[in-house]
């Protein structure tokens, strides 16, 4: 039965429960009522596979960025100071792109020596690409992303 609201759509008035356990999300990923799967990724998804994050207070990379060790002007390096995001700001890379680069450093060169490892939610995303072919959309915030 459906219920036709003030917009003019159609609405189905006994839409089934969400799942609650694992098996029962299994069994309902794979099924027709499921076409499409977007994911919204945070940080925490990459920090367990041991890439740090930009924003955790005492050890995240905006605050332990050092300006005077990054290859930039002076004014550059007290704008970043000032305020440490605009080192991996667009406008800043256009203008000189070393800030980020040696910022990035680490993380490259851990991508190409295998450093990180997928972990569990990475093979869970992939796994709606490859095996169910319904991950329409993946946001995400990450660098690894």
């Amino acid at each position: 039965s459906f219920n036709t609201s003030d917009m003019g759509q159609c609405v189905p008035m006994h839409m089934p429960a969400p799942p609650t356990f694992p098996n029962e999300m299994a069994d309902f990923l794979r099924s027709p009522l499921c076409q499409s799967i977007c994911v919204l990724a945070g940080a925490g998804m990459s920090v367990s596979s041991g890439i740090p994050d930009f924003r955790s207070a005492g050890v995240g990379l905006y605050d332990t960025i050092r300006p005077e060790l990054l290859t930039a002007t002076e004014l550059e390096q007290a704008i970043i100071e000032d305020d440490p995001t605009v080192a991996l700001d667009k406008g800043m890379f256009l203008r000189n792109p070393l800030p980020m680069l040696e910022l990035k450093r680490d993380f490259i060169l851990g991508t190409q020596t295998k450093k990180w490892k997928a972990t569990l939610a990475h093979r869970f995303v992939e796994l709606l690409h490859t095996k169910l072919g319904k991950l329409t959309r993946l946001y995400t915030q990450n660098i690894d992303g």
